[in-house]
């Protein structure tokens, strides 16, 4: 019984992530993230879609610019939450 339950546990948690950085034009892109049923919340997910486009940025030595951070607030028994992060890279400033 305990072994069924952490199988149904890795499935679930298999299902959860964030999508991989989709290019949308003009040097914008969109990353997205998603929960499992009342397992998480719609600012979570943000966070880690935030995380997702930080590090796509921070490979090429840029820096994260958001232009637009949605999500689908509290989490809840029954309710997938997601988020979108629509952002471009930019060069990180100079130190003077």
């Amino acid at each position: 019984m305990k072994a069924l339950r952490v199988v149904s546990v890795l499935i679930l948690a298999g299902c959860a992530g964030a999508t991989h950085v989709v290019p949308t034009g003009s040097g914008t892109y969109m990353v997205a993230a998603h929960g499992t049923m009342g397992w998480s919340s719609g600012p979570a997910q943000k966070a880690k879609a935030f995380e997702e486009a930080a590090a796509y940025c921070k490979q090429s030595g840029k820096q994260l610019e958001t232009i637009d951070a949605t999500d689908t607030g509290a989490g809840g028994f029954g309710k997938v939450s997601s988020a979108e992060v629509h952002f471009r890279c930019v060069s990180a400033p100079s130190a003077k």
